[in-house]
C-alpha cells in the first residue's frame, strides 16, 4: 500500500506517469471507492449529507465520463484505467491535504476577518489538482503539457459551472 501511495506522490510530483500504474481493474475499482468515500468526508465538512453524496457521485461520474470520453475521441481508450486510476489517486492525495485547510476555514469563517491564509493555500491545492491532470492527461493523450492543463482548465470551469447550476451549494 505504501508504495501505492507513493506512485501516487511521485504522479503528483511529475516524476512518473499514469503508464506506472498497473492496467488492473481490481486497483481501479479500490480507488474508485476511496475516492467517494475521501470525497464524502471532505464534502461533510460544510454540506449535509445527502448533499455530499450528490455532489461526489456527480462530480465523480463526470470526471470519468470525461476522461473516457476524451480518451475515446483520441483514440487511447485502452488507457482508460490506468489514466483513471492516476487521476482518482492524485485527487484523493489533495482532497486529504486540503481537508485541514478546510477544517480552518470553516472553524474561523464566522470570525470578523476571513481566513485569507487558509483560503489562499486551499486555492494553490486547486491549482495544483489542474496541473496534475494536465500532466496526466498529456501523458495518456501524448499531447504536449500545455496542452494537458488547458484541457483540465476548460474542463475545471465547465464541471463547476454545471455544478452550479445543478446544486445549491452552501457558501
Amino acid at each position: 500500500m505504501q508504495r501505492l501511495i507513493f506512485v501516487f506522490v511521485d504522479i503528483a510530483l511529475h516524476r512518473r506517469g499514469p503508464e506506472d500504474l498497473p492496467s488492473s481493474q481490481f486497483l481501479f475499482l479500490i480507488i474508485l471507492g476511496s475516492y467517494f468515500f475521501v470525497g464524502l468526508f471532505i464534502l461533510q465538512i460544510k454540506e449535509s449529507f445527502s448533499q455530499a453524496l450528490g455532489l461526489v457521485l456527480f462530480d465523480g461520474t463526470l470526471y470519468l465520463f470525461f476522461v473516457w470520453a476524451l480518451l475515446g475521441i483520441c483514440g487511447y481508450l485502452s488507457r482508460f484505467i490506468q489514466t483513471a486510476t492516476a487521476l482518482l489517486g492524485t485527487e484523493i492525495l489533495l482532497n486529504l491535504i486540503a481537508a485541514p485547510l478546510l477544517l480552518w476555514i470553516e472553524i474561523i469563517g464566522d470570525a470578523a476577518s476571513p481566513p485569507i491564509l487558509p483560503a489562499l493555500l486551499f486555492s494553490l491545492i486547486i491549482f495544483w489538482g489542474i496541473d496534475i491532470a494536465g500532466f496526466v492527461l498529456s501523458r495518456a493523450l501524448q499531447l504536449t503539457y500545455f496542452v494537458g492543463v488547458l484541457i483540465m482548465i476548460g474542463y475545471f470551469f465547465a464541471s463547476f459551472s454545471l455544478r452550479g447550476l445543478l446544486f445549491s451549494v452552501a457558501s
